[in-house]
Order: structure tokens, then sequence, then C-alpha cells
């Protein structure tokens, strides 16, 4: 080489130091070193300077960030007229192939043992009589016109080009404009088990799958027409002289001549098999992830994992073992053990719980095998046996919630039998479930890759058991809702029949008695006192079978639109009543049915409180507020039935009898014993019940307003009644709490069994109106 200065630019000090001092015993190298490409540019701009050759990282600073970006902005400005060789760190292929194709003379890895001695030998080829002119020569339409002398130039263009293949690993060829390699590298070489000798000359096709070679043509023809990039990618299959396959990633370029012709082409190609055996692995994982999430059952989703293990993993050997409570295992101390699944059960795997023998010395709970590949099958002669707490590696991955990995089983200090065929093991528990064993023949036969894989999946198993244990137990929960159903069924029906009938013929015999009985006052007090008790008795029996078929859980449910439901429950209910609907009511998922008793039950409980005044003391009933003074019956709202404190044991009915009452039994005070009421009674003097008569006459004739509104929750409704005193609230939706001295208090107990048949709740507020207000929120 010329005693010629090399320029070096290196934004890195030290790089810049090392090379220098490497190459300082090189008395035809003088090397001058800049640290910008700013100053690079400046160097090559001042007229008192010649260069032999450009050394340059890839990485530089400024603007021109890299050094293809630099020479490109060079060579516009008709600097870059000494070869340049990129000397970096960064290299790849592709790296390499964009060089080239820029322009570059020439590439060299940084940072190897013998990058410094090849660097040397760039320089030397490049640095003769005709470099600066091979450096210059283009491979694209915006050259400089070539000088007449082509096969001259085509030589020293090659020179470059074969500087660049020897120095990259992977395998490297020029091809001429026939398609036929005109150069390759001696990796090349090795990969298709051949010379390089042998190789110059052959067409591409005879190397690449048929239809390969003519799109590497087609890719080539796009990128000299385009023009807006300098190489492309494409997948080829290389097929070697034994007639094997391997998939390949080529990274090719054009040549072109000044006319814009093709004058050949430059690749590189890579060997790709492993990653897209990786991608076959990772596609067909996530193709079995989603037979998973479709597996609805634990036996199923055991069996889906050892399929997905075997075919998308190439895990031949593999089980999916699930604990068991309830299984009756061997104890450690009585087990051989082995530290694998290598010892096949009896029949099915489990011990006979019948057989005195199996029971000696067993314990219970273990990991039992649900699923197994059909290799495990055949090398175990059987389905392997149950591993008991404490029985091995499994157990040890299992209790500690952590995967366990072997190269070699034998050598593991809880092996239970070293002479297993197993050599390499991975156990990868499964949450709480169970555990994932891989198993191979092979000592240290699972890579870091395989071994993520399998964690992916047994996190995948885990999820879908983890489902299928939620549905399981949702299942489980509505058949139990289905039983309550039924039974609440059965008790209505019992309520419907068994009462209705007896009622049906008591007052079909008061009906005939009171048409034969001509008696006195107090003959006719009587029969009205039985009609009244036998009409009690009827709403009583009403209100029961509605509170038990609305306390019913909903097992299916359909949109249904809540304002319609209050204009039908509006339309049932009797009174000078008003529903105002203040807003667009949500559409909601329930059932029509029992939400119209919901709306109407709250309509008829506003109707029948909002017409009388807010109640006293003396209103209150025994039943309903826990009165503690027997006294007398309510009366009916027609004031017919005043308080009565005649005490007679034969004037009482049995039920009275029977819970302890000796004296004459008022309504009331059936209902108490019939709600278990100690003491019975109304609690205050006539005057106050005369009094609330009054009131009560008052309030008659007084339209209720009933306002429905939606919420941020869901709905609310509410009246503009005497509504709840504070202390009281808790207890209103109590079953038998009424603030009416006529009222069963079923009505709002009604509303709160639909509302949690439904899942959602119910809050008791007052109204803006000082009335009763009642907040249904609806979960999202």
């Amino acid at each position: 080489m010329p005693s010629k200065a090399v320029l070096y630019v290196d934004p890195d000090e030290t790089a810049r130091r090392r090379l220098s001092r490497d190459l300082a015993a090189d008395a035809a190298i003088e090397l001058e070193a800049v640290a910008t490409a700013a100053a690079l540019r400046d160097a090559l701009a001042d007229g008192s300077s010649a260069y032999a050759c450009v050394v340059t990282e890839y990485r530089l600073d400024g603007p021109e960030t890299d050094a293809l970006a630099l020479y490109d902005s060079l060579r516009a400005d008709g600097l870059a007229t000494a070869p340049f060789l990129l000397y970096t760190a960064d290299g790849s292929e592709t790296l390499a192939s964009e060089a080239i194709t820029a322009g570059f003379s020439g590439y060299v890895p940084k940072g190897r043992t013998d990058s410094v001695e090849r660097l040397r030998e760039q320089l030397q080829t490049v640095g003769g009589p005709d470099a600066n002119r091979a450096g210059r020569a283009r491979t694209d339409q915006r050259a400089a016109p070539r000088d007449p002398n082509r096969d001259r130039e085509h030589e020293q263009d090659l020179e470059r080009y074969r500087t660049l293949v020897e120095t990259v690993g992977d395998s490297m060829y020029v091809l001429d404009a026939d398609g036929r390699i005109e150069m390759a590298n001696e990796a090349m070489a090795d990969v298709l088990e051949t010379t390089r000798d042998e190789l110059l000359g052959r067409p591409v096709d005879d190397f690449v799958a048929d239809g390969d070679a003519g799109r590497i043509r087609s890719t080539l023809d796009e990128l000299r027409t385009a023009g807006d990039r300098a190489w492309e990618t494409t997948d080829v299959t290389v097929e070697f002289t034994d007639g094997a396959i391997c998939d390949a990633e080529a990274n090719v370029a054009p040549l072109i001549e000044d006319d814009g012709a093709l004058a050949g082409s430059v690749g590189v190609v890579r060997d790709v098999s492993d990653r897209k055996e990786r991608e076959r692995r990772i596609r067909k994982l996530h193709d079995g992830t989603r037979r998973l999430m479709a597996a609805t059952e634990t036996d199923e989703i055991a069996r889906v994992v050892t399929e997905i293990a075997a075919d998308a993993l190439d895990f031949d050997l593999n089980s999916v073992h699930l604990y068991e409570p309830d299984v009756l295992t061997r104890s450690t101390a009585d087990s051989p053990g082995d530290g694998s699944a290598d010892e096949p059960a009896a029949a099915d795997g489990t011990a006979d719980p019948t057989d005195p023998a199996a029971s000696d010395g067993a314990d219970r709970g273990g990991l039992v095998p649900v699923a197994m590949s059909d290799r495990v099958l055949e090398l175990f002669d059987g389905i392997p046996s149950n591993i008991e707490p404490g029985g091995g590696i499994a157990w040890d991955a299992y209790e500690a919630g952590e995967a366990i990995v072997h190269g070699d089983v034998r050598q593991a200090p809880n092996v239970r039998n070293p002479e297993t065929p197993i050599r390499s093991e991975a156990h990868v528990p499964l949450g709480d479930h169970g555990v994932f064993i891989v198993s191979s023949l092979e000592t240290n036969d699972f890579d870091p890759e395989a071994l993520t894989l399998a964690r992916i999946l047994a996190a995948n198993a885990e999820a879908a058991l983890d489902r299928a244990e939620r549905e399981g137990e949702l299942a489980e929960h509505g058949r139990e809702l289905e039983r309550q159903n039924e039974r609440l069924e059965a008790f209505a029906s019992t309520v419907s029949h068994d009462l209705r009938n007896p009622l049906t013929l008591a007052t079909g015999h008061l009906e005939l008695l009171a048409g034969r009985i001509d008696g006195d006052d107090e003959t006719d007090r009587h029969v009205d006192e039985l009609e009244w008790a036998l009409t009690r008795m009827d709403e009583l029996v009403e209100n029961v079978l509605t509170l038990a078929r609305s306390g019913r859980r909903l097992t299916e449910t359909e949109p249904v639109d809540l304002a319609a439901v209050v204009e039908r429950a509006e339309r049932t209910v009797e009174g000078d009543l008003e529903v105002v609907c203040d807003g667009s009511l949500p559409t909601v998922d329930g059932d029509e049915e029992r939400l119209r008793v919901l709306f109407e039950n709250v309509f008829r409980n506003a109707v029948e409180h909002g017409s009388t005044s807010p109640p006293s003391h003396a209103q209150e009933d025994a039943v309903e507020h826990g009165s503690t003074s027997p006294d007398s019956h309510a009366r009916q709202d027609d004031g017919r039935h005043t308080a009565s404190s005649e005490s007679s044991v034969a004037d009482a009915p049995e039920d009275a009898v029977e819970h302890g009452s000796t004296s004459p039994p008022s309504h009331a005070q059936e209902d108490a014993v019939e709600h278990g009421s100690a003491t019975l009674g109304f609690q205050g003097t006539q005057e106050d019940l005369d009094e609330e008569t009054t009131n009560r006459g008052e309030r008659d004739g007084e339209t209720v307003t009933v306002t429905v509104e939606p919420t941020l929750e869901g709905f609310a409704i509410a009246d503009d009644g005497p509504g709840i005193p504070p202390g009281e609230r808790d207890r209103v939706l109590e079953w038998g709490y009424s603030t009416d001295t006529e009222g069963t208090g079923f009505g709002l107990a009604i509303v709160a069994e639909v509302v949690e048949a439904h899942g959602w709740s119910v809050a008791v507020e007052e109204s803006d109106a000082g009335g009763l207000r009642l907040a249904v929120s609806i979960p999202s």
C-alpha cells in the first residue's frame, strides 16, 4: 500500500487510541483519527490532504447519524473520492450487504481476535493504484461515468465484493447477470457441503427450491426500477446435494450498470430453520391454547395439555397429574418410589379403598395421573401410579409451587428409583391443581427455550383449570338454586292446596250459615269476625305464595323494559295513585313478571300507607312492631270492628290455644301467634284508636304520587307519603313489618326478595317529599 494516510473516524476515544497503537508498527499505514463526522468532512474538504482510504465506525454523531448516511452526503458533495471501509462492532450480514450496495469498498467486524489483521488486509487491498476509482464505482444510476475499460473495472468491483464476502460469517455470494455464481465464500461452500470451485459458474436454481430463483430475480428487478431501497429480504428453501432441505432467508441487492441494466447481484443467505421451528412451536402453542380455553372439564384440559406438549413442543414423554384430596395413596415410608412417572398402577392407577391390604399404611390425598402421552403408556406399560405426599421430585415441585428441572434425574437427592430410564425431567406446577411433567431419555435434553414454552403451556393450563373449577362451582350453584326453587315451589303448592282448600270450605259454610241465622247483634258480630278472619287468612296465603315465588333464584333472564313494567304495574293497583317516570328508565336483565310484582307491591304500599297520617304509637301492630300489651283486635277501615276486652278461652281459636294464649284473640293477636310474638294486643287506649280513625278519614281521597327515576347505580322509587322513621328503616324490608294496623307486613318483604333474586341490592331512604324512597342498585 502506498504511504498515504488513512483517515479514521470513531466517536469512541478508546477505540481510536487502540487502533492507532495496533497499526503503528506498519510503516505503510499512516493513521489519522478524528472523533466526529464534521471533523471527517473538514479533513476531506482540505485540498492539501490526500487519503488512501477512509475507515469509519457505523454509529456516528450529529445529523449524519450513521456511516451510510455520511457516505451518501459526502458523495453528493464530491468528497467521497477515497475508498471507504466499514469497521464496526454493530456488524451483521444485512449491514454488510447495505454497505457494499451503498458503495463501500469493504467491511470488517470490530472486536474479534483477528479484526485488526483483517482490517490491515483490507487496507492493502483497497489502497492500490486503482483503489480510488474502485471505491467510486457506484451500483446505481447515480454513479459517475465508468472508464471504458469495463472488464478491469468489473474485476475491481469483484475484488471489493470478494473482500466483503470473505469477511461475512454467513453464506454470501455474487451472481452475474445470468444468475450464475461468480463468487461464493467458504461459509456457503461448507453449508452446501461442496467446494467453492464447484460452486463457481453454477446457476443459483441448483440450490434453491422451484420458484425461489424466479422470485429472487423478480425482487432484484423491483429493486432496480424502484430506486428507493437498496436491498430486500426474501424467504427461500435451500436444497442440499443429499436431498435435504432447510429454511433460509436471503438478503439480496442488485448490481446495476451505468445504463441501468442489471449486471448481477449480491446476496447473503442465513439458515433460519431454528427460527422457523420456533415460530411453528409458538403458532401451535397458540392454537392449542384456544383448545384449552374451549375445554370445560378437567380431564379434557389435561388431555389437551399432553397433546399440545407432544405435537407443538416435541415433548413425546409428558403427563399431567392432578391433586385429589380423597384418593388413597401409599405412605412415603412404604413406597419404593422413583423420581418420575415410571411405575405403572395396578388396574386404574388407584388403590382399592375396600382392600384392607391397600389401606394398610395408606394416606389420603395425592397427585393422580389424569392424562399422559402415548409414549408414556408404551414406555411404562400402563398408567403411572399416584404420587403421594412427599413422594419425590413431582410432589416437591407441586408443594413448593416452583418448577424443578434435572438434566439427569438419577443424580437428584430424592430420586426414588435410580434405575429409571428417564434422564432429563422437568416438573412444572399447575397452581393448586397439580403438576405437568415432561421427560426425556437423554441427559440435558431441555434447552432454555423449550423450558420456557413448557412453562407457558403450564400457565395456560392452570388458567384453563381455574376457569373449569369456577364454572363447575357455578354449575353446582345453579343446580342448588334449581333444588331450592323446587323446594319453594313445593312449599307454595302445599300452601295453595292444603290451606286454601280448608279456607274455601270454611268460607262456603260461613255463607250458608249467615243465610240461615237471623240472630241478634251479638251473633252478627261473631259472623262478621269469622268473615274477617277468613278474608285475612286468604290475604296471608296469597302473600306467602307471592313471597315464596319471588324468592326463587333466577336461572334465566332476559332484557326487560322497566318503563313498560311500571306502566303495567300501575294499572293493577287500585286507589288514588299517580305514577311519574322522571327520566328514561333503563332496560335491565331480569324476570319481567317478578319485576312487575316488585313495582305493584311498592305502589300498593304507597297507596295503603300514604292515605293515612304518620303512625302514632297507637297504630303499631302487635306482630309487626312487637307490641307487649294484649288488648284487642284491630278494626277494618269501615270502623265496624272496635276494641274488645272480653276474655274467654272458648272464644279463642285453636291456634291461639296451641301458643299459650288464654285471652280471646283479636285479628292482630292471631298474626302475632303465627309470627311468634310472645304478647299480643294493640298498644294504646280506645281514645287513641278513635283518634286514628279520625286522622285516617281526613286523608281519605288524597292522591299519592310515586316517582320512578333512573340513577347511576340503577333506579329508585319514591313516594310522598309519611315515610319511615330513621330508626325503623333497617326493619322495613323484613317480612311481618308494617306501620299499618291492617297491614300484613309482606309487601316490602316481597320487594326485597325480588331484588335479591336478581342479585341486586336495595337501600331504604327518605324521599325529597319526606316519604319512602327505595334505591335499587344493579351491579355492572
